[in-house]
């Protein structure tokens, strides 16, 4: 028993310090769980404002200002180009090349679109019996029987030279229209070894080999054509061309003088001789020609041009000048060529 509340004894006075400790913890008291989360929302919350507001300034800050659209499309446009300067009268020695508009133009090809001529087939007419020719009577049933079965002989129509170059030649229209050019020139110089004066296929064909500077061949062509058909006073004009092309001065004058008689009337023509003739130095030459051509074309200001610079070379200053406003009375010279018939004038 004395033992017993001895225990007793020491548990009741440890008891008041038990008892202060248990009223501490009864002060201490933790948060309940549902405000916890919600301090927690709140400042999740808070961090994603700050992150989208500061992500906001950094893209401001650094995307470029939009541009009107007015100024946009004029800083596309590409700068305007420099006014164009104004031209001075050219001198004296270039008007050689400024006076090659006197010379006649080469012919052109034949346009690859061109549709072939449709080449009507010739049909012979059944011959007529002659009137003095008396009727054949009819043959019997045993006459017929006697004489045997009729033959008929059946002997093909050789096509003339001439059929036979309009073949080639619509061969060669339709090659062209292909864009087959090689085919087409073999199928013009077969038309003309058929039938060398036929006129289309030659002149299609010097057309083309001019379009391909094959000037040789062309001069040689046209040469060939004149020999048959001395009359065709274009061929002549074409070929006097070719022959300035190639450098030969001399044989193209020839050429104008050869067939000069048929072509009295045309003053193209003696405006190209005049040409020839400047070039060639034969000045009073070239007077004649040109007097011819201004006589013939009064309105026409390149040979009254023309024949101003051949005066002037000639030693006739007054007369020179006469021409050159004559060369500026027709309003038809070049912007070119008329600077220079007011600076021969001012001079």
């Amino acid at each position: 028993m004395s033992l017993i509340n001895e225990v007793l004894r020491e548990l009741e006075s440890k008891r008041p310090d038990d008892l202060a400790r248990q009223n501490l913890q009864r002060e201490i008291r933790a948060l309940p769980p549902a405000r916890r989360k919600q301090w927690l929302w709140l400042w999740l919350i808070a961090v994603f404002v700050v992150l989208l507001f500061a992500a906001a300034w950094f893209y401001l800050s650094t995307s470029p200002k939009p541009q009107p659209v007015a100024e946009a499309v004029l800083a596309e446009k590409p700068p305007l180009p420099p006014p164009p300067e104004k031209l001075a009268a050219p001198p004296v020695d270039k008007l050689r090349l400024a006076f090659e508009l006197s010379v006649p133009p080469l012919p052109e090809p034949p346009s690859p679109q061109a549709s072939p001529p449709v080449i009507q087939p010739s049909v012979q007419a059944p011959l007529a019996r002659p009137a003095e020719m008396p009727a054949v009577p009819p043959k019997s049933e045993s006459e017929r029987v006697a004489s045997g079965p009729v033959r008929i002989d059946k002997s093909p129509v050789l096509a003339t030279p001439r059929d036979q170059a309009e073949m080639e030649l619509r061969k060669a229209e339709q090659a062209m229209s292909a864009g087959r050019a090689p085919e087409a020139i073999e199928a013009w110089q077969a038309a003309l070894r058929q039938d060398p004066a036929f006129i289309a296929p030659r002149q299609a064909l010097v057309a083309q080999l001019l379009a391909q500077r094959r000037l040789t061949e062309a001069a040689k062509l046209l040469e060939e054509g004149l020999s048959l058909q001395p009359g065709q006073t274009p061929w002549v004009m074409s070929l006097a061309r070719v022959q300035l092309e190639l450098g030969a001065l001399n044989k193209a004058d020839e050429t104008l003088a050869r067939f000069q008689n048929q072509a009295l009337h045309l003053p193209d023509y003696a405006g190209f001789q005049g040409h020839l003739k400047s070039r060639l130095g034969a000045h009073a030459d070239a007077v004649s020609h040109y007097s011819r051509a201004v006589r013939m074309a009064p309105n026409e200001g390149r040979w009254w041009l023309g024949l101003g610079l051949e005066l002037q070379a000639d030693g006739k200053a007054a007369d020179a000048k006469e021409a050159f406003r004559r060369a500026l009375a027709t309003s038809t010279l070049s912007a070119e060529l008329a600077a220079v018939a007011q600076q021969q004038i001012q001079n």
